[in-house]
């Protein structure tokens, strides 16, 4: 027999199938800093009790756990128990296998809650694929007008090799003065900070870093899309949004105590009042 706190059962099985918070709070419509309370077992930050059982709940149905043994033990105060023969399997047959759960009269709830999943997946998968193909349409007018730019400037260099000359010593000048012209424009607040990137000549990057906090953070269309823990032990991280990127959202699991620097210029977060934001950025060329 062997013994598992709820929160260990939660994370177990949230990083079996390689979930985030945040696909987890599109999911579930419940706030990641309420989830990540949930795994650390922290369930008195979570401000009452019906609140509480509800999230765990609705959580454990998501991640196809057995609701009714979970919220059994939180409301014991206790451990999850369950007996494993050889080797071990993944998480929710041995849930299973432990308490025997059997379902004798027929359920339409989960029919239901399936049916519902797949029309958020396919509403979610839609507009990925829409919002995709009008970047690639955006990145496709971008190069062109390169083009364009690059053929009358062949064209000049054939007229007058002196003139050409002139004309990169002055261009070479001008592409230092738009990648220091980057502004940030900030609005909103309490849990959404939305901020403008203006001025964008190349990729954009974002930094973070912490001292002395841990916050899990993530940045869609980067390579921590999927999430990064920064620590103590780990204190920084940057990512890089494409160059023709328009938008992207900055989850941060905690905001205090985290700075951020985007393409070169340090966002102000005073804004976000909560313990848990989302920063969601606007790329504008």
């Amino acid at each position: 027999m062997r013994q598992k706190s709820i929160g260990e059962v939660l994370r177990a099985a949230r990083e079996s199938r390689g979930w985030n918070f945040a696909d987890l709070q599109r999911m579930t419509k419940i706030q990641a800093k309420y989830l990540q309370a949930l795994e650390y077992n922290d369930f008195e930050y979570i401000p009452d009790k019906a609140y509480a059982r509800s999230f765990l709940q609705r959580y454990a149905e998501v991640l196809e756990l057995d609701a009714a043994v979970l919220l059994d033990a939180y409301d014991r105060n206790s451990l999850v128990m369950y007996y494993e023969a050889g080797e071990e399997v993944e998480l929710q047959s041995e849930l299973r296998r432990s308490y025997k759960v059997k379902k004798k009269k027929t359920s339409y709830l989960p029919l239901i809650y399936l049916l519902l999943a797949s029309t958020f997946i396919l509403c979610f998968v839609t507009y990925i694929v829409y919002s995709r193909v009008q970047n690639q349409a955006r990145t496709s007018e971008t190069s062109t007008s390169y083009s364009v730019i690059s053929q009358s400037t062949t064209t000049k260099e054939v007229e007058s090799q002196s003139s050409s000359s002139s004309s990169s010593s002055t261009t070479e000048p001008s592409s230092s003065s738009q990648a220091a012209s980057v502004t940030l424009v900030t609005s909103g607040g309490g849990n959404d900070l939305a901020v403008t990137v203006k001025g964008v000549k190349e990729p954009v990057t974002i930094a973070l870093s912490v001292s002395s906090v841990t916050s899990w953070v993530s940045l869609t269309g980067t390579e921590i899309a999927g999430g990064f823990t920064l620590s103590p032990e780990s204190p920084t991280v940057s990512a890089t949004l494409p160059l023709g990127t328009t938008t992207a959202t900055l989850v941060l699991g905690v905001v205090r105590g985290v700075d951020i620097t985007i393409a070169g210029q340090k966002l102000d977060t005073s804004a976000l009042t909560n313990q848990s934001g989302n920063v969601i950025l606007t790329i504008e060329q």
